[in-house]
Formats: C-alpha cells, structure tokens, sequence
C-alpha cells in the first residue's frame, strides 16, 4: 500500500531547463598585452595569440573563451523526479555527466538532451562536462522541502 505523502512524492516532478554556453573576450595588443599564464587544462579554457588562426583576421588580435553551463547551481527536493534538459549553444557536443545518479549523456549544438532521475537524498550533486573541464560544471542541490 502506499501512504498519501508518499503518492504525492512519487508524483512530483522536477523539471530543469540549462543551457550549455560559451563566452568570448579579445582585445589587441596594442591596449592589453596578451595573457601568457598558463591556462588549465582540459578544454574549458583557450586562449588564442595573436596570429593564431581563430584570431588571423586582424593585427595583434588575441581572444580567450571558455564553456559554461548558463546556470550554475539548480535545486530539486528529496523524493522528485528530476527531469534535466540541457540545451546545446555552443561547442559542436558535451559529454555530461552525473555521477552520483549514474548518468551519462551527450548534449549537442541546437539540440535539447534529456536525463531523468529521481533524487533520493539531500545534498550537492556535481554535473560535469567532461568535454570542457575544469571550467564547465554545475551543481544540483537537493533539499528536504
């Protein structure tokens, strides 16, 4: 049998809208010297000199980018059905990851990828973009609503 807090429970559903992003700076050295520290690596962060490729079009241009989830932090309540869609903007794909619910999807540009879970205990829950580390995570906090 199940009790009337429990069929409310199971009926909850906790739908969550992101978007997987990438931001853009440049500047020319000629009013800002191009940044030579080092950067981390794993593809969420780039930096582009000044005659590279992506930058060649004009003298002294450099540019910078990095992925990023358009939110950072979501929240579900313990007991939800959480259903995460994460829509592609930028990068041709994201391999995500979630790992304490087991979950792993691949998100692409112009498209809106699904996962589906049920949250069963309370506490900060990593989602990864393993494609874009260290620089593209975000984080799912369940609560005790």
């Amino acid at each position: 049998a199940v009790s009337t807090s429990d069929a409310k429970t199971a009926a909850k559903t906790r739908m969550i809208y992101m978007s997987a992003i990438e931001l853009k700076g440049s500047s020319n050295v000629s009013k800002e010297a191009y940044p030579t520290a080092p950067l981390p690596t794993g593809g969420g962060y780039e930096s582009f000199p000044p005659g590279h490729p992506e930058v060649a079009s004009e003298a002294g241009k450099w540019a910078v980018e990095t992925y990023r989830f358009d939110t950072a932090v979501v929240a579900a309540c313990k007991g939800e059905r959480v259903v995460l869609k994460i829509f592609g903007v930028n990068a041709k794909s994201h391999e995500i990851v979630i790992p304490d619910f087991g979950k792993s999807f691949t998100v692409y540009r112009g498209q809106l990828a699904t996962s589906v879970f049920k949250v069963k205990e309370t506490g900060i829950f990593p989602i990864i973009c393993i494609t874009h580390k260290p620089s593209h995570p975000a984080a799912l906090i369940v609560l005790d609503c």
